[in-house]
């Protein structure tokens, strides 16, 4: 314990003659003279020429105005700028059908017909438009067909891969709701 107070002592000394003599030096140079700088160090900023740099209260120089500099974008690329990706998917997606453009939270389910093709649902569209589904119907923007209709719920698997390269399978199933009166 005793070799650690010494080592945070010590720097605690060497921090005070530091500022004693920083502030030796401030005290010797003439107002509105810039600070020494070391041999060979340019100059902390360009100024005009024959007109001294602006100084602080501390008497530190001051940066130039920002009307005094312009910004040349070349070559960098825009910060702001949609990624490639995101718009070729966004293109894309205009290109589809419409039960593929809408994501499943989008779609509801309205109702279930059965007969002897096997069973087909009514799915109704934000904008109330309707569409017929059946088994193998592509629903949704990330490739999801339906699995399987029943008498009141319907599964739509979509297959993708997760962060580690895995192929994952995931299910959504859209309940048909009970009529009303009945519990």
């Amino acid at each position: 314990m005793a070799d650690r107070s010494k080592g945070s002592y010590g720097r605690w000394v060497g921090m005070i003659i530091m500022l004693v003599m920083v502030s030796m030096v401030s005290a010797e140079r003439a107002p509105g003279q810039p600070a020494a700088l070391p041999p060979g160090s340019p100059p902390p900023f360009p100024t005009p020429e024959g007109q001294a740099p602006a100084e602080n209260a501390l008497g530190a120089p001051q940066p130039p105005l920002p009307g005094e500099y312009s910004y040349n974008p070349s070559g960098r690329r825009d910060p702001f700028a949609v990624v490639l990706k995101d718009a070729k998917a966004g293109e894309d997606n205009q290109s589809l059908p419409p039960l593929q453009q809408l994501s499943l939270t989008e779609l509801n389910l309205i109702g279930i017909v059965w007969g002897g093709f096997g069973y087909s649902a009514m799915m109704q569209a934000p904008d109330g438009k309707g569409y017929t589904v059946r088994q193998g119907t592509r629903v949704g923007p990330n490739g999801g067909a339906v699995s399987s209709i029943t008498e009141n719920a319907l599964v739509v698997q979509e297959r993708f891969t997760d962060v580690y390269g895995n192929k994952q399978v995931r299910e959504y199933v859209k309940l048909l709701h009970a009529k009303e009166g009945s519990e």
